[in-house]
């Protein structure tokens, strides 16, 4: 007979559980363990313990900024405008909605000769309107105008 998912020889169980006592130490010692203490689970990962329950828990904003954040594009609702001078974008500024009344990030570009875009300011914004970082990325170009690199600074 194949192995159940308890490691167990022979059918599961349905009264098989795992039990967990309140422990006087609460504060687990090593990542991925969970305990229980006072009516409340503590868990210890790769950044810390936490209690699973208490309000705050979750990412800190050292955290939040380490991830990925190209799903924050597609998962906000927005109101995209955008400034042309000429036939150059000079200015993409998202909002919120399309009362636009707070921002949620802006980009600023400016081109060179050819309207080669040499530099991009992106300012993202925090929930009360305030510059949270500003994103400034400059672009350099092959004798072929091929854009060749591109440096970023994270301010």
């Amino acid at each position: 007979m194949p192995r159940t998912p308890d490691n167990i020889g022979g059918p599961l169980i349905e009264t098989e559980y795992v039990q967990f006592y309140d422990e006087y130490n609460y504060i687990p010692t090593e990542p991925g363990t969970l305990v229980y203490h006072d009516g409340y689970f503590y868990a210890r990962d790769a950044y810390g313990a936490f209690n699973l329950r208490k309000s705050g828990v979750g990412l800190s904003e050292e955290e939040h900024e380490t991830l990925d954040t190209l799903v924050h594009d597609i998962d906000e609702t927005s109101y995209e405008e955008y400034t042309y001078s000429g036939p150059d974008i000079t200015n993409v500024t998202i909002w919120t909605s399309v009362a636009k009344v707070k921002k949620i990030r802006e980009e600023q570009y400016t081109y060179g000769v050819g309207h080669r875009v040499l530099q991009v300011v992106t300012t993202q914004y925090d929930s009360a309107g305030n510059t949270k970082m500003t994103m400034t990325e400059n672009y350099t170009y092959t004798v072929n105008n091929r854009a060749s690199t591109v440096a970023r600074v994270k301010t």
